[in-house]
């Protein structure tokens, strides 16, 4: 997601160093919307319909907040060298698999694409309620 989520710039976002509302949807803790109280999802305490921020310079959406993405890989806390040699597959298994982009729910350290959130693959009444999936495939 790195290179991609930020569209290729060298600052933080692709917008540049700082985040807020006014470029995903987060809980920057003071963003107060329709519901009272609450800073989550920029006042909303909810994802926001894809593309209600603007895309960045590769044309995508959300690629900081919103919605958190599942990735393939399995976290294993040693495996930022292995990716950084090359070897980009990771960890055959593991407890916890790794999550990326922040959410609605989450504060701005999480929306970095370097960050590597984990959470165990698991599923239950209003757990995950920010994490979705990405459809991607390569373009030739």
């Amino acid at each position: 997601m790195g290179k991609s989520g930020r569209a290729n710039t060298l600052s933080r976002y692709p917008w540049g160093q700082e985040v807020s509302c006014k470029h995903a949807i987060i809980d920057d803790g003071k963003t107060m919307g329709s519901v009272l109280n609450e800073p989550d999802g920029c006042g909303e305490d909810t994802t926001w319909p894809v593309g209600s921020r603007d895309a960045n310079a590769y044309g995508l959406n959300d690629m900081h907040g919103n919605a958190g993405e599942w990735t393939m890989n399995w976290y294993e806390q040693g495996a930022l060298n292995r990716y950084a040699n090359g070897d980009l597959k990771g960890p055959e298994s593991g407890r916890q698999r790794v999550v990326r982009g922040g959410s609605w729910d989450e504060n701005v350290d999480n929306l970095r694409s370097s960050f590597r959130n984990v959470k165990p693959p698991v599923s239950g009444r209003s757990i995950y309620g920010s994490i979705g999936f990405r459809c991607a495939y390569d373009v030739e």
